[in-house]
């Protein structure tokens, strides 16, 4: 149980961090857009920066929903648990990726698949 209550914990203070990140990013991004001189106005950088910005969003995005999902089997009593293989998920593992929701081994094939 205090293993859980370290993870538990861990995630939690993970998640206020890329929360906290994400509201400074939209304080920047409303100086940006207030200070941005006349030349800095074309299109294709709008565009540039509209793609970047996109990117660090959605990979925020998904880190807390990872984050959520992990904080979800701890309160199923799953965490720590394969999905794929149903196997235990080694401390190690936990304690390097949190979030994870299979082993290694199961993950490095679901990564191989995915490359093919």
């Amino acid at each position: 149980m205090e293993r859980l209550d370290e993870f538990r914990s861990t995630l939690m203070a993970q998640r206020r961090q890329l929360l906290t990140q994400v509201a400074h990013l939209e304080d920047d991004l409303r100086w940006l857009d207030a200070s941005v001189e006349a030349e800095m106005q074309e299109e294709g950088q709008e565009q540039t920066i509209a793609r970047l910005l996109t990117r660090l969003d959605e990979h925020d995005r998904d880190e807390i929903a990872a984050i959520e999902r992990a904080l979800q089997r701890i309160d199923r009593g799953e965490y720590g648990t394969c999905k794929a293989c149903r196997e235990p998920i080694p401390f190690a593992r936990q304690r390097a990726v949190p979030t994870a929701d299979t082993c290694l081994p199961c993950a490095e094939l679901r990564e191989a698949l995915e490359r093919t």
